[in-house]
């Protein structure tokens, strides 16, 4: 039952989704290719309550199949009365919105510390709610990365999201380090191929005693592969070294447990998972374990104790905890965007939200086996503790056409192959979702407001839009 595994989600039984899904069919006697199948799991779905919260974007009238939360969460219901709330606030009270309740700005990232921690698996001294994610990761390697005799070397995944290949280089740079000898990067040249994670924990016992700071991503953007954070964290401690993750596919998707984990550091979006909106304010974790009196951190007056944050002093006395990271006032509108998703995520509770995902994703695979098993190549992991909800593909089979209603775009992502054509074509027939380069769809079913309906309609459309092979490559 459906119910049984929000309890337990399928990684912890070891078992594939498959098994769930053929054994819920027998059970109702439909077959699990149908329309009707998608809606006797749906009924089940103790969670499908919560995709009333979001606003679902129209297409022809009806609700769109957003499978595009990796990249842009859908808007909560209640951010419109949230943001409303501290604009009447500073209408009304001005200045005085500093210490007027509810949520006094004085003190308004505080007030997400303990959701944030909840979905994170951290303590609420450990987060903070500040930045953007580069920035943040900015400010952590710059406390984290102190290259010193031969600890020199930045290990990273090959391949990462661009912006972390950025921010890393220019650390390098700024410290006068050999951007071929301190940087080691793990992975195949072939950015859609696997990671091998046991060639991650070589590198670190080969190079370990020359590493300062391991970074890597908690998923993979690409491909959706997670990462073995708990593994990597206790190779990279045994030689030595800090740890950090950046968990932009990661808070929100998945399971995490940071501080269980004993992570040095991490940083993520909220934009994605958290459907706080586009380019909102980020998050950040410090484990409660860092001397923080060891760190050359930058330091600004909102990560002072709050108590001395006006005194006109040269000392700088920091919050406790991962606050004391914070430079300047976090942007108010910002905060209150963040609010509604991010505290309805933490009452469904992480672990129920996992569950649903697994057997969302799991449905997924499923039929795109059955219905495309000769035109579609999934690049994510099929083991389920090694993805994240997102399914990477790549279509091998030919297309009905080519013919796409408007104009495709051009913002650093794909044109002219079958991964954009396809984009074009399903959002003509109501389904969202977004290609990257080489030429890969990727398809993310968001528990929050996903259903298994949208899951049978996106692989049906996709069946129709392709040329049907009658053997497999």
């Amino acid at each position: 039952k459906l119910q049984f595994l929000y309890l337990i989600g399928l990684a912890s039984t070891m078992t594939h989704p498959r098994t769930h899904i053929e054994a819920h069919a027998k059970e109702t006697e439909l077959g699990a290719t149908t329309a009707a199948f998608a809606a006797s799991l749906d009924n089940q779905d103790e969670l499908k309550q919560y995709r009333n919260d979001f606003h679902i974007p129209k297409h022809k009238g009806n609700d769109v199949v957003y499978l595009c939360g990796n990249s842009l969460g859908l808007m909560h219901k209640g951010v419109e009365g949230s943001v409303n709330e501290y604009m009447r606030k500073w209408r009304e009270s001005a200045i005085n919105g500093h210490w007027e309740q509810p949520m006094p700005w004085f003190e308004i990232d505080e007030y997400l510390n303990q959701p944030m921690a909840q979905l994170v698996g951290a303590e609420p001294s450990e987060v903070v709610v500040m930045n953007t994610l580069t920035v943040n990761l900015h400010l952590l390697m710059c406390a984290f990365y102190k290259p010193e005799g031969k600890r020199r070397k930045i290990l990273i995944e090959k391949n990462p999201f661009p912006s972390d290949m950025y921010a890393i280089r220019s650390q390098l740079r700024m410290r006068g380090c050999d951007m071929e000898k301190d940087l080691i990067e793990i992975g195949h040249d072939d950015e859609v191929t696997s990671f091998d994670q046991k060639s991650i924990l070589d590198a670190i016992e080969k190079h370990g005693d020359e590493i300062a700071v391991i970074l890597i991503s908690g998923v993979h953007f690409l491909t959706g592969q997670v990462f073995d954070m708990k593994a990597i964290t206790e190779a990279g401690h045994r030689k030595g070294c800090y740890v950090g993750f950046d968990l932009a596919h990661a808070a929100g998707n998945l399971h995490l447990k940071l501080h269980d984990w004993n992570v040095d550091f991490a940083c993520w979006c909220t934009y994605k998972y958290l459907n706080a909106g586009p380019g909102n304010i980020a998050g950040a974790f410090v484990h409660k374990n860092i001397d923080l009196s060891k760190l050359d951190r930058l330091e600004g007056w909102w990560g002072h104790a709050r108590t001395g944050r006006f005194h006109l002093k040269h000392e700088f006395h920091g919050a406790e905890g991962a606050a004391s990271f914070q430079l300047s006032n976090p942007s108010v509108v910002n905060v209150m965007a963040l609010r509604p998703a991010l505290e309805a995520m933490a009452a469904v509770g992480i672990e129920k939200l996992r569950a649903k995902s697994e057997l969302l994703t799991g449905y997924m695979e499923y039929l795109m086996q059955e219905l495309l098993p000769h035109d579609i190549v999934i690049l994510s992991p099929s083991a389920v503790h090694e993805r994240g909800c997102q399914l990477s593909v790549r279509v091998v089979g030919e297309l009905k056409s080519e013919k796409i209603e408007g104009k495709e775009y051009e913002c650093g992502t794909n044109t002219n192959n079958k991964a954009s054509i396809l984009q074009k074509q399903m959002e003509a027939n109501g389904v969202v979702c977004d290609n990257r380069p080489p030429d890969i769809l990727r398809l993310p079913p968001v528990p929050m407001y996903n259903t298994f309906a949208d899951v049978w309609k996106l692989c049906t459309t996709l069946r129709s839009l392709i040329v049907e092979k009658k053997q497999k490559l």
